[in-house]
Order: C-alpha cells, then sequence, then structure tokens
C-alpha cells in the first residue's frame, strides 16, 4: 500500500498501482470514504481514501466500485497523466555517460605523433631494403643524402636468402625442443642464433648436456643442405672470475665450449671447411654484468651463420 499527503494545491499526483503512472486527482474528491477513479492510462480502477498520515492508494473490487460512487468522466475530474521518463533510463543514460569518458579517455591515450610515425615507418621499410625517393608517407629520414631507390623495388636477394634461413633454422629449433632456449636475429652481418649457456653446458662446465644432442643435429643439417653457408661458433661468459687448472680464465672457458660444440657438429656432418669456432670471454656481454637477473643471459653460445 502507498500513502501520499494530501498537497496544498487544488490536485495532487497519484500513481496508478497497476502502470504506476501519475494523474492528476482533485484533493477535495479525496475523503475518508474515498474515491474510486479510472487511470487515464489502463483504465484501471483505483481507490484513494484519505487517512490521517495521508492518502491511501490501491486497486478498487469490485464491490468497492458498486457500493461507492464511481469516478465522474474525464471531462468533469481531469485526470492528466504526468509524464516522466521510465526507471531504466537513469541506469542507461549512466552507462552512456560512462563509456563517452571512456572512449574520450582512449583517444586522448591514442593521440600520436604523426610526423613520429612516418620517421618509424620510414625506418622499418629502409631496414627490409625499401625506400622511397618521392616525397610522401612513411619514407625513411636521411641525414645528409637523400634516398635513391625506387618506391616499388622488390626485396633484394640477400634479404630474401637471409629470411628462408630463419625460417629453415627456426623450424629445426622446435623440431629440437630448444623454442625456450633460443632466439633468432636477422641482420646485414648474417643469421645469429642465441642459445642459453644452461641449455648446452653447466655452469662452469665444458662437457655438452645430453639435451644438446638433437638441437646440435638439426643444426647440422641446416649446415649440410645449404650452400655456401659459413658458420661461426661463438662462446661467451658473464664477468666473474673463473682460475681453475683447466679455466685459468673465462677466455679458455669460452673458447673451449665454442670448440666443444664445433667438434660435435663435425662428427654430425657439418662440413669442416665451413665451420669455425671462437670465444670472447666476458668482452660482449648482451645486458650489464651489474644485475644478477641479467648476467646469467651472457652466458650463452651463438652460431653466426654467413653466406660465403
Amino acid at each position: 500500500m502507498m500513502e501520499k499527503k494530501p498537497a496544498k494545491n487544488k490536485t495532487l499526483a497519484i500513481p496508478c498501482p497497476q502502470c504506476t503512472v501519475k494523474a492528476k486527482v482533485p484533493v477535495d474528491r479525496i475523503t475518508k470514504e474515498g474515491l474510486i477513479y479510472a487511470c487515464p492510462k489502463c483504465k484501471t480502477s483505483v481507490l484513494a481514501t484519505r487517512t490521517g498520515k495521508g492518502v491511501s492508494v490501491r486497486r478498487a473490487t469490485t464491490a468497492e466500485k458498486t457500493d461507492r460512487e464511481s469516478a465522474p468522466p474525464a471531462k468533469d475530474m481531469p485526470a492528466e497523466i504526468i509524464k516522466g521518463a521510465p526507471s531504466w533510463i537513469v541506469t542507461f543514460a549512466d552507462l552512456a555517460t560512462l563509456l563517452l569518458t571512456f572512449f574520450v579517455l582512449m583517444l586522448s591515450f591514442a593521440n600520436m605523433d604523426i610526423v613520429k610515425f612516418q620517421d618509424l615507418m620510414g625506418s622499418v621499410q629502409e631496414a627490409y631494403g625499401v625506400t622511397k625517393a618521392e616525397r610522401g608517407q612513411f619514407q625513411a629520414v636521411s641525414k645528409g643524402r637523400f634516398a635513391d631507390v625506387d618506391s616499388n623495388i622488390k626485396k633484394s636477394a640477400e634479404v630474401v636468402a637471409r629470411e628462408k634461413l630463419v625460417d629453415i633454422i627456426y623450424d629445426s629449433v622446435i623440431r629440437a625442443g630448444f623454442k625456450t632456449n633460443a632466439s633468432i636475429t636477422s641482420t646485414d652481418e648474417g643469421v645469429r642464433v642465441r642459445i642459453k649457456g644452461r641449455a648446452l653446458f653447466d655452469p662452469g662446465k665444458s662437457e655438452l648436456r645430453p639435451e644438446s644432442a638433437d638441437f646440435l643435429k638439426e643444426l647440422s643439417t641446416v649446415i649440410k643442405t645449404t650452400k655456401d653457408l659459413i658458420v661461426v661458433v661463438e662462446g661467451h661468459t658473464d664477468d666473474r672470475p673463473i682460475r681453475t687448472k683447466k679455466f685459468p680464465s673465462n677466455w679458455e672457458l669460452s673458447t673451449l665450449r665454442a670448440s666443444k660444440v664445433l667438434e660435435r657438429m663435425l662428427k654430425l656432418g657439418a662440413p669442416a671447411d665451413r665451420m669455425s669456432a671462437a670465444g670472447y670471454a666476458d668482452t660482449r656481454p648482451l645486458f650489464p654484468n651489474d644485475r644478477e637477473e641479467t648476467r646469467p643471459l651472457n652466458r650463452r653460445v651463438e652460431f653466426l651463420f654467413k653466406r660465403g
């Protein structure tokens, strides 16, 4: 049951218990016996009764409609519908406002510097052997000279060959189960494959781990089946000194590790005239050696694939 206090004006807005649409009802017509009137929208018979606390509103029963006076026609008792927004519109408005705010923030965060973006795209294209001679979007920035390569030129044969070699080596790494221990990069120097030190050797040791057999076999097959391919095996360590009878310094350790890898690959069929090994100790770190989390990354074996 809903209760409304009588307003001071001549009409009172009373909601229909059926459709909740409010109708203006004359206050002086609402008595203790009650006033029955029809809802102007759904035509439900509504009983409005004056109480000590205000006005009580509910649906009128059939008996009450028979016993009491029915509401007068609409022209005699105006029951104006008070129009208002449905209840769900408030939640919808809040959602729309939040979405608008979200997209405004996304747009502000995604605001890019067009000039820097064009320079970046130009650098990427130049790195892959494609530059533009004419002015336009995504051209490489050349200081002191202009790009003289036609924009429609295809990739050079050398670049295409390196890309194919990267795919072949990647497949070999996957077959050997060394995906988490290997990284492959392609530069003008050639294709470089980096293997984490622990994947091939135990710390401070130069004996190959059994898990390295499949990987070295796959790599040896690539060298055998690819013509004019020269491979340099490089050994690298971190800056922690080692002083043993077998390894007076990191130079001996890195060189012997590279030699061990080379010897194993020669036994697996790699051509000796296209293989070489070198040790660089801690002279070519990938990361600073002053942090414990980056120092192990400098202990590695690298394979540099070059065209002869």
